[in-house]
């Protein structure tokens, strides 16, 4: 064999050995996370984060507006065929937006928001409710059928106009029917130069993060079958969950019926090394209480319903439907990604649907990779070799997750930046939600407190009978679910309790249930000076003695608070702000099915001014459709063989 050629051999197999031991060695390096390179920052920012940052300036431009802004805002609320997990469904949105369109503004703005109704069904009334807004003093923009106002009737507009005199994250809702769970909300942010957490100073960047159950059905199709034997007094079960209106079905387990398409993963959220990041998070859900964490990182409560807090660090978030949480996260974490956990309390629900799933998790992919990411990237182009997987490998906060329970996080841990005195009260009530059955409706379940299950006074809203408007007399006749007479102040099957204006109330909330319930009072935060709910629930009414065991040292105040299976709930407010208010479970199917009341406070101060002739004309609609505006109560087409009309 030739000298030469054996030298070439030679020189070839030690280039060979060379380009091994290189590649041994940054693998080494990339597996072991030595810092071989000196880290150079060379990723550009994706889309999202630059949606992110253009998002925090528009917050400084808010913060830093000089005079009051008057944001004029026109909302189209039409059917829309989506699917925000791959599968198919119609939905009704603003502006043909899921979730609908956040509102940013200022306290001491006005919002004036021109909404259309332009929804297919000629009966399809639409309305909303600026979750967590107190409307002091404009009862009329509080934005509930039946109650301060009649439904926008299809083809019909209607402006919701006030001033803004919070701040904190809120959000929006229809109130009417089921539109709310069929895709009908937003949210809704007010900055406060004054307030104690400000962006630029206390956190870099804000996100808003919406947790929602999803149903493949649209809502009408589940409350008829929640109505029905079929369902055996059982809520109907989200099949998937959401965040910020996307997910991931399996199609493989889909039933046929429906149209699907596979979807491989969820967007991504993007965090910057040694920035702050303060997330603003609502449970939407109709029925699903969620947990959420973030892998590797603490998250520091700051704000609970839009009370400022004391930070709290906490591990993990349990939120009920129409609660809200601000927490600040340092993007301080070691890795490269990480998992984004979102979780509904499988617990709290009595039975499976097929193709269910209780996780809906995506992932925060740091902008500015670390050394080891960049060895990684750099092996792939050069040598084009396999490297690990960029598959988030961080885990869950297992070791410190509770048993998983439909309660709210511990009231004592919580304390409100602004401390305010709790008053002595003055009137105390006690109320107790059920859901029951009654062989007069097919066994359907129905939702009451103190045996009273609320049905709307239709085209004679409280509000306007209150005012000389309307009288009650003028209500649509509606044959109530307990099967007496309509009531005779306010029309319709109703629990209005009268309160002075100016006393402060004492609400002791007794949960019967075996299921949890969010309760949610309309014109008012309160404060939670009890909730019993032992590690698992426990058995327990309010008695007297407890008095002694009330938080009366800064207690939380929020404007939603979750009633334990089978225990109770003590809260207090001053009722100064004059109104009709509603307090209901926030869970869509209680609801839906009579699960409210209302407190009538200093009903001959209200302001008469604040209802607009588009609120009276609509109530003459509603009046004029009447019956067609009516669904008849479960059962009985069969058992009387003709049809019989509620309003539900």
């Amino acid at each position: 064999m030739p000298t030469s050629f054996l030298g070439l051999s030679r020189n070839v197999l030690i280039a060979f050995i060379i380009y091994c031991l290189i590649i041994v060695f940054l693998l080494y390096a990339v597996i072991s996370d030595a810092s071989i390179f000196t880290y150079i920052n060379s990723s550009q920012p994706s889309e999202r984060l630059a949606q992110m940052q253009a998002t925090a300036k528009a917050i400084q431009d808010i913060y830093s507006a000089e005079y009051p802004t008057i944001h004029n805002l026109s909302w189209r609320v039409t059917n829309e065929t989506r699917s925000p997990d791959g599968v198919l469904r119609e939905m009704v949105l603003v502006n043909g937006q899921f979730p609908g369109p956040i509102i940013r503004a200022k306290k001491g703005d006005t919002l004036r928001i021109r909404v259309r109704n332009d929804l297919a069904m000629f009966n399809q009334s639409t309305s909303i409710h600026f979750h967590g807004l107190f409307q002091h003093g404009i009862n009329a923009m509080d934005g509930v059928p039946g109650v301060t106002q009649c439904g926008i009737p299809t083809g019909g507009e209607l402006t919701y106009a006030f001033d803004l005199k919070q701040s904190g994250t809120f959000w929006w809702h229809s109130h009417s029917k089921l539109q709310r769970i069929d895709g009908m909300f937003g949210g809704l942010v007010v900055y406060d130069p004054e307030e104690s957490y400000i962006l630029g100073r206390d956190y870099d960047e804000e996100i808003f993060i919406v947790l929602h159950d999803h149903y493949h059905d649209v809502g009408d199709a589940n409350l008829d079958w929640y109505l029905s034997q079929q369902s055996a007094g059982f809520e109907p079960v989200p099949d998937n969950g959401l965040i910020n209106g996307q997910g991931i079905a399996n199609c493989s387990r889909i039933p046929k019926r429906y149209s699907c398409t596979q979807r491989s993963s969820l967007p991504t959220f993007q965090f910057e090394r040694g920035k702050k990041y303060r997330l603003r998070i609502l449970n939407s859900s109709a029925f699903a209480e969620m947990s959420f964490s973030i892998d590797d990182h603490i998250l520091n409560i700051i704000e609970v319903d839009s009370t400022e807090v004391e930070a709290s660090p906490t591990y993990f978030l349990s939120i009920s439907p129409g609660q809200r949480y601000s927490v600040i996260v340092e993007a301080d974490s070691t890795m490269d990604s990480v998992y984004m956990r979102a979780h509904m309390h499988s617990s709290c629900f009595r039975y499976r649907p097929y193709g269910y799933q209780s996780d809906f998790s995506t992932v925060i992919e740091y902008v500015s990779p670390s050394p080891k990411t960049m060895i990684a990237h750099v092996m792939r182009r050069i040598f084009k070799i396999w490297m690990p997987s960029t598959i988030p490998r961080s885990s869950q906060w297992k070791d410190v997750l509770p048993p998983e329970e439909c309660v709210d996080l511990d009231i004592t841990s919580l304390k409100p930046k602004l401390a305010l005195d709790v008053p002595e009260a003055d009137v105390r009530y006690v109320i107790q939600p059920k859901n029951m059955q009654f062989d007069r409706v097919h066994l359907a379940p129905f939702g009451f407190i103190n045996r009273t299950s609320f049905i709307p006074a239709v085209g004679a809203p409280n509000l306007q009978v209150a005012l000389g408007f309307v009288n009650a007399s003028d209500t649509v006749p509606v044959p109530t679910v307990s099967g007496r007479q309509n009531t005779a102040i306010w029309g319709g099957d109703q629990l209005v309790t009268e309160i002075p204006l100016g006393s402060a109330v004492e609400l002791i909330i007794n949960n019967d249930d075996e299921g949890a319930h969010p309760f949610h009072l309309h014109g008012y935060d309160f404060w939670v000076l009890r909730v019993f709910a032992e590690k698992k629930a426990g058995i327990g009414k309010w008695r007297p003695e407890y008095t002694s065991s009330y938080v009366l040292d800064n207690p939380i105040r929020r404007d939603v608070v979750t009633i334990p299976r089978l225990g109770h709930a003590v809260i207090r407010f001053k009722a100064d702000n004059p109104g009709i208010w509603a307090f209901h479970c926030h869970i869509a199917w209680h609801i839906a099915t009579g699960m409210m009341m209302q407190f009538a406070v200093g009903v001959d101060t209200i302001d008469s001014n604040n209802v607009t002739d588009d609120m009276l004309e609509h109530c003459r609609v509603e009046r004029e459709l009447g019956a067609r505006l009516l669904r008849p109560l479960p059962g009985d087409e069969m058992r009387n063989n003709k049809p019989a009309l509620s309003y539900v």
